[in-house]
């Protein structure tokens, strides 16, 4: 298995960005009702509630604040995060990024696989979790976000694989056992900024409605 250190800091630093948009309220009040072609499957126990399906948060023009660094093309200006549960024990965690204001012509998909989920104590409403990072695949919709993802690449020795436009690409990641927390309603999922050894303290993260059946 790889280990691609470069790419794991910026899984990192995805959290923290995402974790952000909750306190910003440039963004559209629905979600659309199913933009992640990720297939859902399975359920999830949290609590007294249960995680399922597909979850999207509101179209997000603050992306467009991030153009050009880390994992977000320059030509992206807004996008969605999502949660799908692909499994009884995993789930993916997504960017759905967009070169408009109305998230509707895909710039690039950024999707983390998350395996070996496994839901521990309650803390208030938010429940701990635990959960590997084993996958993340890369999908530019846009020259500009393929020759993005290229030149990242070019300057990350341990990081071999090509990205071209219209083409998904996959990236092993470590494996490592990640911390987190999650807020699930009967509609809605919430998460934090996930650690490397320690539980976070709230679940801070954009809401995300459950927008697929």
């Amino acid at each position: 298995m790889k280990n691609i250190k470069s790419l794991l800091f910026l899984i990192c630093s995805i959290a923290v960005i995402l974790t952000s948009c909750s306190k910003d309220d440039d963004a559209a009040s629905t979600a659309s009702s199913c933009v992640t072609n990720t297939t859902a499957s399975g359920s999830i126990t949290v609590g007294s509630e249960t995680m399922s399906g597909v979850y999207l948060s509101p179209c997000y023009t603050g992306f467009a604040d991030m153009a050009g660094q880390q994992i977000f093309p320059s030509d992206v200006k807004s996008g969605y995060t999502a949660v799908v549960v692909t499994g009884d024990t995993a789930i993916s965690e997504e960017l759905l990024m967009y070169t408009d204001t109305a998230c509707s012509t895909p710039s690039t998909t950024w999707k983390q696989v998350r395996t070996d989920f496994t839901v521990g104590s309650a803390s208030g409403s938010n429940y701990a979790v635990t959960f590997k990072d084993t996958t993340v695949k890369v999908k530019p919709s846009t020259d500009v976000a393929a020759t993005h993802f290229t030149t990242f690449a070019a300057n990350n020795p341990n990081i071999t694989e090509t990205f071209t436009a219209g083409t998904e690409t996959s990236v092993t990641s470590s494996g490592n056992t990640q911390y987190n927390l999650f807020l699930v309603t009967s509609t809605t999922v919430k998460h934090g900024e996930a650690h490397d050894n320690t539980t976070p303290s709230e679940a801070d993260s954009m809401v995300m409605t459950k927008a697929c059946q």
